[in-house]
Order: structure tokens, then C-alpha cells, then sequence
């Protein structure tokens, strides 16, 4: 069994039972629909004049409260460890969201109560809150199920917002002030749910510092985002609401066509790929903002589309991938994945806003910029040997544990010196490592259900994770370091 598909409980070795998983996907699917439907300018209704001239600069503000949130919920998940342990956090962020996007539309939309707007969107901000707990939520499937999850959950995401788009104002602000409620209830059912909840261990409130983190990739992701928005903005004035439903179209068959091979291919498939596939998308979508004439922008609108499911998609791959691969809390980690794509969006939104109007900097330049700034970026910043660390580690480890023998057992012992672990908790550490469940753990050492879920509580607290993938990724690193 490799260490991957190890989770605590007595299904520790299967896969998440189906209703589980599509639970997971469902909810997550929810969550980002709800932020993706209000994005387009076309296909939502629109707010009334006074409410948008208040609501335009107020965004900018918005950003601001929302990257303070996701700094502060990513300190407070790295002391306690687990955002998800509390009802109160889960309630309480659903029922923020719901509220500002409700009051919100009654503001803007209903009335034209324009302070009412502003205040309303930025409570808007505490969607920090629920990204971070789906993160957590999403770094409880093994890694092979990562990519079928994240693609699943765009599927429902397109789907949500061809919806929305078909529906009439009044119904359509209902419907999609709806949705956070509905992934609001998915975390609280995922949370009640014994064997999804067991995988995340006992949390420990006194955490590790930080683990080192990539910055580059979070880095290189940032200025893709960045790249991105840039094509967008310089694309979205030259085709009519008709032609954007191309985007949508196109990110609802990419989703389904990764979602379908991540399905079938789960265990044989390079998530690299992905990342093979992204600056070849980017740039084929800059050159056809530059040449395509009118009456031919539904081509443009639809490889846009594939670009930008693409890159979503890549991204909360990646960020899955990492926050399985180091000691950082998962919510940590897309804390600062999504602070510094957010940051870098925001600065070229910002710049489109105020410096390219008054520099006029000619179309062949800037799509020329975007490139360079995408390939460089590439290159760079996000090398594909960078990328593949941390796609392939887990194959890596699986082949480390098949063929370290001895040095399994020294890791362990090295840890168990480090962190004080008595005898008993040395063995079940290295049974853990070997891929052992608790059954099998339980059969070799004689002990009760009880007597070893209590020595797991005292290895995560006396090592400072929070899962037997932690736990896992612990132990390796001794193996890292004798080598």
C-alpha cells in the first residue's frame, strides 16, 4: 500500500465512499460558482447607476479586507491546525457570505441604496474564510484524487453560471445568493461526517513554524493570473454577451474532458501536463485578441475559455499538491498561494486602470508585453522542474518506502529521539509509514481500538501534525536528510 492512499479509520486504505466524494465536489463546486457568476459584466444583471459607481472603487477595498482575512485565518489555522474542528468558524462563514451577497443585491440591485452596497460588499471579504476551509476539506482525499475533485467541481461551477446567465434578474440574484448556503451546508454535513472528519487526526494548537513553502511557484502562479486578467480586459470589449457564453461553454468541456481523464487515468496520469499546456493556452489567446476581426470573436471567447479553466484548474491542483507535500497547514498554504494571485491581479487591474489609459501604449505592444511576461514567467519563476518536485514526490516516497528497508526504521527513530516518542509510539509510527491501517495495526501489536487511537493523539501532538499524511511526510524527511 503506498503511504498516499494511508488514512486513519477503518477504511483508512479505501478510497472516499462516492456519496462522500461527490459531497466534496458538490460543495466546493458551490463555493466557487458563487464567486465566478458575478464576475461577468454581460451576463449578470447589473446594479443601478448609483450603487455601480459606488461598488467599482469599493472592490479595491474589498481586495484589501480579503487579503488581510486570508492572512489572518492562515495564522489562525497554523496555531490551531484545523479550521474545520470548529462549527462555530463553518456557520459563521457561510452565513457571511450568504448575508453580504444578499444584502448586497437588495442594496444595489433591488433598491439603489448605494451606502448599503458598499458596506454589504465589503462584508464580502469573509470568503477568505471559506476558501480556506475547502482547502482543508480538499487536502483530506489521497493526491490521485485531487485533480478529479478540483476538475469535478469547475464542471459544476460552469454549469452554475450557464444557469444563472439563462435565468431572469430577480430569480438569478436569488439563485445565486443561494449558493454559499449550499456549500455552507456541505461543510457542516462533510464536518458531521465520521470517517471524512477522522482523516484530518486530532488537531494540536500548538503549531510548527512554518515549513519552507515555494515562493516561486506561488510566484509564477501569481503572474500568470496577472497575464491573464490582462487578456481578458483587453478582449472583453470586442464581443457581445452571446459570444461569452463561449467562455463558458469552453470551460464547461474542458472541465468535463480533465474530469473524465482524471477518472480513468487517475493513477498513470502526469499533472504536469497541465502546466506543458498552460503558457501554449496563454499565448495562443493573446495572439488572438491581436488578430481576429470582428464577427470572428466566439474563436477568441471559447480558447480564452480553455485558458482560463486551465488555469484554475492547474492551480488548485498545485496548490493541493503542496499543501500535501510540506508541514504547513493546508490552509496555510492557500492562504499565500491565493494572497499573491490576488495581489498580482489586483496590480494589473490597477494598472489597466489608471496607467495604460493615459499612456495609450499601443494593442501589438502590450500583447507582445503579455507574452514575454508569460513565457518569462515560464521560464523562470515556474521552471516545469520546479512543477514536476512536487507532482512526482509522491511517487518518490512510495518508491522510498518500497525500497529504503532500514532506513524506514532509522527515520523513525530519529523522530522518535527529536520528539520524545516512547517504544510503543516509535511501532506505530513505523507501521503507519509502512502503510499499516489501524486493523492491521492493531492486529500486530495486540492492542485495542482505544489504546492506539490514543497513542495516535500523543505522535500528532508530541510531532506537531495533524494526519498520517503529515505524519508521513515527517518521518520522510529523515529519510531526505540521511541521504
Amino acid at each position: 500500500m503506498s503511504c498516499e492512499a494511508t488514512v486513519r479509520g477503518t477504511a483508512s486504505s479505501e478510497a472516499l465512499p462516492a456519496p462522500t466524494l461527490a459531497l466534496l465536489i458538490c460543495g466546493l463546486g458551490f463555493y466557487v460558482g458563487w464567486q465566478t457568476v458575478g464576475i461577468s459584466p454581460t451576463l449578470f444583471p447589473q446594479p443601478h447607476s448609483g450603487a455601480s459607481d459606488v461598488l467599482e472603487p469599493m472592490s479595491y477595498l474589498q481586495t484589501a479586507l480579503f487579503l488581510v482575512m486570508l492572512l489572518a485565518t492562515g495564522w489562525y489555522a497554523h496555531r490551531r491546525r484545523n479550521l474545520l474542528s470548529s462549527r462555530l468558524i463553518v456557520i459563521l462563514a457561510a452565513v457571511l457570505v450568504f448575508a453580504s451577497t444578499a444584502g448586497m443585491y437588495l442594496c444595489g440591485w433591488v433598491l439603489d441604496v448605494p451606502v448599503g452596497a458598499a458596506v454589504f460588499s465589503l462584508l464580502a471579504a469573509s470568503k477568505a474564510i471559506m476558501l480556506l476551509l475547502w482547502a482543508e476539506c480538499l487536502c483530506r482525499v489521497r493526491f490521485r484524487d485531487a485533480l478529479l475533485c478540483v476538475s469535478s467541481s469547475y464542471v459544476i461551477v460552469f454549469a452554475l453560471c450557464l444557469l444563472v446567465a439563462g435565468l431572469q434578474p430577480v430569480p438569478a440574484l436569488v439563485v445565486h445568493s443561494l449558493f454559499p448556503l449550499i456549500s455552507g451546508a456541505a461543510l457542516l454535513i462533510l464536518r458531521s461526517d465520521r470517517p471524512f472528519y477522522a482523516l484530518q487526526g486530532v488537531p494540536v494548537r500548538e503549531g510548527r513554524p512554518f515549513a519552507h513553502l515555494p515562493l516561486r511557484l506561488f510566484i509564477g502562479i501569481g503572474l500568470f493570473g496577472a497575464a491573464h486578467l490582462l487578456v481578458n480586459m483587453l478582449s472583453e470589449t470586442k464581443y457581445p454577451a452571446a459570444e461569452e457564453l463561449q467562455t463558458l461553454i469552453a470551460g464547461l468541456a474542458l472541465s468535463i474532458c480533465i474530469a473524465l481523464l482524471a477518472t480513468r487515468r487517475s493513477d498513470k496520469f502526469n499533472f504536469t501536463i497541465l502546466y506543458r499546456m498552460l503558457t501554449p493556452l496563454i499565448i495562443v489567446s493573446v495572439i488572438l485578441v491581436l488578430t481576429l476581426e470582428a464577427g470572428n470573436q466566439q474563436y477568441e471567447a471559447f480558447i480564452i475559455g480553455l485558458s482560463w479553466a486551465f488555469f484554475r484548474i492547474f492551480t488548485w491542483t498545485l496548490w493541493c499538491s503542496i499543501a500535501m507535500r510540506t508541514r504547513a497547514p493546508a490552509a496555510c498554504v492557500f492562504a499565500v498561494g491565493q494572497f499573491t494571485l490576488t495581489l498580482c491581479s489586483t496590480l494589473a487591474q490597477l494598472a489597466c486602470d489608471t496607467f495604460l489609459p493615459v499612456a495609450t501604449i499601443p494593442l501589438p505592444i502590450m500583447i507582445s508585453a503579455i507574452i514575454v511576461l508569460t513565457v518569462g514567467t515560464s521560464a523562470f519563476v515556474m521552471s516545469e522542474g520546479d512543477v514536476r518536485r512536487f507532482f512526482e514526490k509522491r511517487s518518490i516516497a512510495k518508491n522510498k518506502l518500497d525500497e529504503a528497508g532500514e532506513s524506514v526504521a532509522q527515520s523513525v527513530q530519529c523522530a522518535a529521539r527529536e520528539y520524545g516518542l516512547s517504544k510503543r509510539e516509535s511501532e506505530i509510527a513505523e507501521l503507519v509509514m509502512r502503510g499499516k491501517n489501524n486493523v492491521a495495526i492493531q492486529e500486530s501489536l495486540y492492542i485495542t481500538e482505544s489504546t492506539l487511537r490514543t497513542h495516535l493523539r500523543n505522535i500528532y501532538g508530541k510531532t506537531s501534525v495533524h494526519s498520517r499524511q503529515e505524519l508521513i511526510s515527517l518521518l520522510l524527511s529523515y529519510i531526505d536528510d540521511g541521504e
